[in-house]
C-alpha cells in the first residue's frame, strides 16, 4: 500500500526501512520486511531488498536520524513493531527514542506503518502501543487480539491522506489487493463481541493488575544469575536464560515447553527467551502456578 501510494502520487520512492530483529509475517512481502533469520532463510533468494536498522537507542539515535535525512527522499515507508518486537525475542525499546525517529520520518514525508498485530488490544498495558507515542502511524496493522483468538481477522487502518490517494475515477489507482474473505460477517461479529469484552472496565483493571504482578515478579527474577535482562511491558513478561547461544534454535526452549506441559501449563519460549503472555481472564491461582513453575525451571536449569 505504501509503495503504490507513491506511484499513485507520481513519486519515485521505492525503498522500505525496517528494524533488525523484526517479524511481520510469512508472505514473501512480509518476510522481506522481517529480519533475515531462521524463519526466512529457505526463501532468501526470493525476498526484495530492505534497509534494516537497529531499534533506537541513546547510542544510535543520531545515526538513525542522519540516515533518514540523507535517504528520506527515496524511502516509501517505514514498518515497525512499536515498543515491543515479538518473535524477534520480546525486545522492548524506548518510546521517547521511537518518537524522535518517527518525527524525523514524518518530516520527510515517509509513511509510517505500525505493526500492532501483537502489541494491540491491551498487550502493552494500553489499548495500543502507539498510545505511548506522540507521533502516530499512517498505517496500522491489526489482528490477533482483534477477535480474542476466536477467528482469523485482520484490519488495516489508514489516515485520510492515504485513503484519498486511492480514491479516483482512474481505476489504475485502485488497491486491487482485496481478498476472498474481506469483511467476513462472522469474523466481524466476533471482533465486535471481543472488543466489548476488552473495553469492559473490569477487564481493563485486570490488564493493569497483570502488569503490576509482572513488575513485582521481576524483582524475584533478578535474584538468579542464570536470568538475563528480565523485563516487562504491560501483560508481557520476558527474560533470557544464560545457557548456550542466544536465539530461536537454542534447545532449552522445547525442553521448557515439555516441562511446562507436564505441569498443565503451555509456554513456548523463543529459544532461550522465556516469556509469559497470559490471557486477560487468567486467575490469581493460575498466575501463581506459572510464576512458581518459572522459578522451578530457573533453578533446575541453573
Amino acid at each position: 500500500m505504501a509503495i503504490q501510494y507513491w506511484g499513485n502520487k507520481g513519486g519515485q520512492r521505492n525503498k522500505i526501512l525496517a528494524f533488525r530483529h523484526s517479524y511481520h509475517g510469512d508472505t514473501f512481502g512480509a518476510m522481506s520486511v522481517s529480519e533475515r533469520s531462521v524463519f526466512t532463510a529457505p526463501f532468501s533468494d526470493y525476498l526484495f531488498e530492505v534497509e534494516f536498522v537497529g531499534t533506537p537507542t541513546r547510542d544510535n539515535i543520531y545515526e538513525l536520524l542522519s540516515l533518514v535525512r540523507r535517504e528520506g527522499s527515496s524511502i516509501a515507508g517505514f514498518i515497525y513493531e512499536p515498543l515491543l518486537q515479538g518473535a524477534g525475542g520480546m525486545r522492548i525499546y524506548e518510546a521517547q527514542l521511537l518518537d524522535e525517529l518517527l518525527a524525523e520520518l514524518s518530516g520527510q514525508g515517509i509513511l509510517c506503518i505500525a505493526d500492532e498485530v501483537l502489541t494491540g488490544f491491551g498487550r502493552t498495558g494500553r489499548l495500543f502501543a502507539g498510545e505511548y507515542l506522540r507521533h502516530k502511524a499512517d498505517i496500522i496493522c491489526l489482528s490477533k487480539g482483534l477477535t480474542g483468538g476466536t477467528m482469523a481477522l485482520g484490519v488495516t487502518a489508514v489516515t485520510e491522506r492515504l485513503f484519498e490517494a486511492f480514491l479516483s475515477d482512474d481505476r489504475r489507482k485502485t488497491l486491487f489487493h482485496g481478498h476472498s474473505f474481506t469483511a467476513n460477517p462472522i469474523a466481524c461479529a466476533a471482533s465486535l463481541a471481543s472488543l466489548d469484552l476488552l473495553l469492559d472496565e473490569g477487564n481493563l483493571q485486570r490488564i493493569a493488575h497483570i502488569g503490576r504482578r509482572h513488575e513485582a515478579f521481576l524483582e524475584k527474577l533478578a535474584l538468579y544469575p542464570i536470568v538475563k535482562n528480565p523485563r516487562s511491558i504491560g501483560t508481557i513478561l520476558a527474560f533470557e536464560l544464560n545457557t548456550g547461544e542466544d536465539g530461536y534454535v537454542n534447545a532449552i526452549g522445547p525442553a521448557i515447553t515439555k516441562e511446562a506441559l507436564a505441569q498443565g501449563i503451555y509456554l513456548r519460549p523463543l529459544g532461550n527467551t522465556v516469556y509469559f503472555m497470559p490471557p486477560y481472564c487468567i486467575t490469581e491461582k493460575e498466575m501463581d502456578q506459572v510464576y512458581d513453575f518459572l522459578v522451578h525451571s530457573i533453578v533446575v536449569h541453573s
